[in-house]
């Protein structure tokens, strides 16, 4: 009896548990269905909804729950991105709205050195939105749709009662909403986008939608007047007269830094090349050995100006200014030859022409003759020194022909 009295016990206690466990959970069910809807749910449903109706084709529903969304949140760029609401006022026809918003949107202080504008802060959107936005397809079926009825769209702007200025803005604002290309720095796909805008502010002067014309929707973009660069290099030099009966012809190297105004260049270089001498060379009595090696090193400043530029091809006269050295290799009078120690070094002022060529062969969006990039390329320099002592050592000159190796670049400016 006593065990059996225990299981009743048991049972009862389990049932009583389990009934208060039922009734606890009711009570919280209760308490989350009578939650009133959470900013997130009815932003994310209300969107969904508008996307329904669109594919019905019920563009009075849309209205109602677009208006409906921006009333709820008391701004409707808490619901939508700027771009997802223009179009759909361009759906329900909230011509005055579109206007308003595109003239205020372009009201916000601009920084004119790096083309920079800051839209007013109410058209910024939330981080809610932001995460709704990159998980529903509103805008997806929104731009889709609106590029289906481009024509029907422009066709109920021509019938509302705006004058011809709002009608034509109205037009290149959609125009510029559905078929703005991915990247407004691609000018071969921006050129009908800038076109219609260059048309629209040629049209009305001193429009009152000039502003968001010029910084929104027209993308043009120049070459800063000022470019750097730089490249490697590496030849072979040539002596005549006097200098190549005492000294031997060898590959020379170096590098070069160019700056750049306009089309004008400034490149200073520095080469360096070995040599040895042909026969023995006598300067303030000491004298510097047949066979015994030397180094020539020389430091120019040069001007060039094309004559030939195209995205790939690049051809420019040189001419300047610059200083050589002739003298014994510092191995050489370390290791053999101490008195060369005291050897004074061949150097003179020289004058330099030449030719210079660069050509891009390997990338199809470089553009020599706009923005710059990665090249090879070939000069020619002609060097004229002026030793300035009068012997037949001195009476010659240098050809050099290098090889080059390098790149240039402009910054890209915003032309409004």
């Amino acid at each position: 009896m006593k065990r059996s009295n225990f299981y009743i016990l048991l049972l009862c206690g389990w049932l009583l548990t389990s009934f208060a466990t039922a009734q606890q959970n009711d009570s919280i069910r209760s308490q989350i269905l009578s939650m009133q809807p959470s900013d997130l749910e009815i932003i994310s449903k209300g969107r969904s909804l508008i996307v329904e109706n669109l594919k019905k084709g019920d563009l009075v529903a849309v209205k109602e729950v677009k208006d409906y969304l921006a009333g709820e949140m008391f701004n409707p760029y808490r619901v939508f991105v700027p771009a997802e609401y223009w179009l759909l006022c361009f759906w329900t026809e909230d011509f005055a709205e579109l206007l308003h918003e595109a003239e205020d949107y372009a009201s916000g202080p601009e920084w004119r050195q790096g083309v920079y504008w800051k839209v007013p802060e109410r058209f910024d959107g939330t981080p809610v939105l932001d995460m709704i936005v990159r998980s529903d397809r509103l805008s997806e079926e929104l731009g889709k749709k609106s590029a289906e009825a481009y024509i029907p769209l422009t066709v109920s702007i021509d019938n509302a009662e705006l004058n011809a200025e709002e009608k034509e803005f109205l037009k290149l604002l959609l125009h510029s909403l559905l078929f703005t290309s991915d990247s407004v720095y691609d000018e071969e796909g921006m050129e009908e986008v800038n076109a219609k805008a260059s048309a629209f502010l040629d049209n009305y002067k001193d429009s009152r939608y000039e502003n968001y014309t010029r910084r929104y929707i027209r993308y043009r973009f120049r070459p800063s007047d000022w470019g750097l660069g730089s490249e490697l290099f590496l030849g072979y030099n040539m002596f005549t007269g006097g200098l190549s009966n005492h000294f031997t012809n060898r590959v020379i190297a170096g590098f070069a830094f160019d700056v750049s105004y306009k089309k004008f260049t400034v490149s200073t270089r520095v080469n360096f090349s070995g040599t040895k001498t042909l026969q023995e060379i006598t300067r303030r009595d000491i004298t510097w050995p047949k066979d015994v090696n030397g180094y020539v090193m020389g430091a120019d400043i040069a001007f060039h100006y094309p004559v030939l530029q195209s995205r790939n091809v690049l051809i420019s006269p040189v001419a300047g200014i610059g200083g050589m050295g002739i003298g014994p290799s510092f191995e050489q009078v370390k290791d053999k030859y101490p008195e060369l120690e005291d050897f004074k070094e061949l150097s003179s002022f020289n004058y330099l022409l030449g030719l210079d060529l660069k050509v891009n062969v390997w990338n199809k969006d470089i553009d020599l003759s706009r923005y710059g990039g990665g090249y090879v390329g070939l000069r020619y320099t002609y060097y004229i020194p002026n030793l300035g002592e009068r012997h037949q050592l001195q009476r010659g000159n240098m050809h050099t022909i290098t090889l080059t190796v390098g790149g240039f670049g402009r910054q890209t400016k915003r032309d409004l």
